[in-house]
């Protein structure tokens, strides 16, 4: 018995691992933008090995999106765009800064029957202040978030920025 045990505990638990590997490699190679939105989601907490996977999936062909208040969820995902090409977009739950209860709010208002948000301020006015609030649209403008809106009516992120400050200085004065 004890020389069983000298080897026995590790070969079970190296067929495991082994079997636990070519899973991985099997869903890495065929699925290759599911599997690193999946590794990406599960260290979403984890800026220094998101960053890792983003320049793996970089290097493996995959393109990685910024984030987007209009398309992203609260996990990364994998999207087609409209010329058919497979994308991986940055999930709103990895922003730093940026709650799940203001990603919930944000996947909530943009349900809604309004739809996708038009503007920086169609954003403000239908999603709740009090979970959505100037830091966390600080954090959004910064991580590109908000850059995407429809109808070429972006602005650039000093502007939006400075619009918050503003804003900011607006409501003190009140």
């Amino acid at each position: 018995m004890e020389k069983f045990a000298g080897y026995g505990f590790n070969r079970s638990h190296s067929a495991a691992y082994g079997w636990i590997t070519y899973q991985t490699a099997f869903l890495k190679h065929h699925y290759p933008h599911e599997f690193m939105a999946g590794l990406m989601s599960c260290d979403a907490d984890n800026v220094d090995n998101i960053v890792k996977f983003i320049a793996e999936a970089r290097a493996m062909g995959l393109i990685v999106e910024r984030p987007d208040v209009n398309e992203s969820m609260m996990d990364f995902t994998v999207n087609t765009r409209v010329d058919g090409i497979k994308v991986i977009r940055f999930g709103l739950g990895a922003v730093k800064g940026v709650g799940a209860s203001a990603v919930e709010a944000i996947l909530e208002a943009r349900a809604g029957s309004e739809g996708p948000f038009s503007s920086v301020y169609d954003l403000c006015r239908r999603v709740d202040s009090q979970k959505c609030n100037r830091r966390v649209l600080e954090q959004l403008i910064k991580s590109g978030g908000l850059d995407g809106f429809p109808g070429g009516k972006g602005h650039h992120r000093a502007q939006l920025l400075a619009a918050l400050e503003l804003g900011k200085r607006l409501v003190s004065t009140q």
